[in-house]
């Protein structure tokens, strides 16, 4: 039998990696930890989101600007603990681009669900995957996109991401400070996301004057 995209992408992890079935019954903790984090079963389902109950983590597709699935993050369910599909090029993409590529402006932000928290509210949103952005990762920035909003998150290795974006593409990129009670997007509820378009906007007007 031939192995899907995210058979092999998958690696080494458990086949329940790839199920289809994002919602299963059985899947109580990953339903709660869905609601927890302010993802919605849509987002859920168009992103592709899973469970691996054997590793009892939250399950990621990362794709490549052309839609293949290259490789899955793992984000533990309890505590903060991360692991990567072997192989997975990391460096070499940008989470959700695929879906992206074509907006005339994009949010980048550090997680996968900082992103999912961003288009649940509209906001086209890519994810460099951790703060070490790459070269190649602001390449990818300066090929799709002429007009980028960083959204760093409230710590040393956030404002170091920021400030290598900047370095590179200067007048292309504009900063959103997020306000000193959010660590990141995902601290925020939705109004409080939707208002950091106002933000930008009040930002943009305050250059032109």
């Amino acid at each position: 039998k031939q192995k899907t995209a995210y058979e092999i992408a998958s690696g080494d992890w458990s086949s329940d990696v790839c199920s289809s079935d994002l919602f299963p019954s059985h899947d109580t903790r990953a339903k709660e930890y869905f609601i927890k984090r302010k993802i919605t079963k849509e987002s859920a389902i168009k992103f592709k989101l899973g469970y691996s109950e054997t590793q009892d983590m939250i399950c990621i597709p990362v794709h490549n600007s052309d839609g293949l699935c290259v490789g899955f993050v793992g984000r533990s369910i309890e505590g903060k603990e991360f692991k990567n599909t072997p192989k997975l090029p990391k460096s070499k993409v940008l989470f959700n681009l695929n879906r992206v590529k074509t907006a005339s402006r994009v949010y980048v932000v550090e997680s996968s669900f900082d992103a999912i928290r961003l288009d649940q509210v509209g906001f086209p949103a890519v994810a460099t995957l951790g703060a070490n952005v790459s070269s190649k990762q602001i390449d990818l920035l300066q090929r799709y996109f002429s007009d980028i909003i960083i959204i760093a998150d409230n710590d040393e290795a956030g404002g170091n991401m920021k400030e290598k974006i900047v370095e590179r593409l200067d007048g292309n990129v504009t900063v959103i400070n997020l306000d000193k009670q959010y660590k990141d997007i995902g601290d925020m509820d939705d109004k409080s996301i939707k208002e950091l378009e106002y933000q930008f906007d009040k930002s943009i007007v305050s250059m032109l004057n």
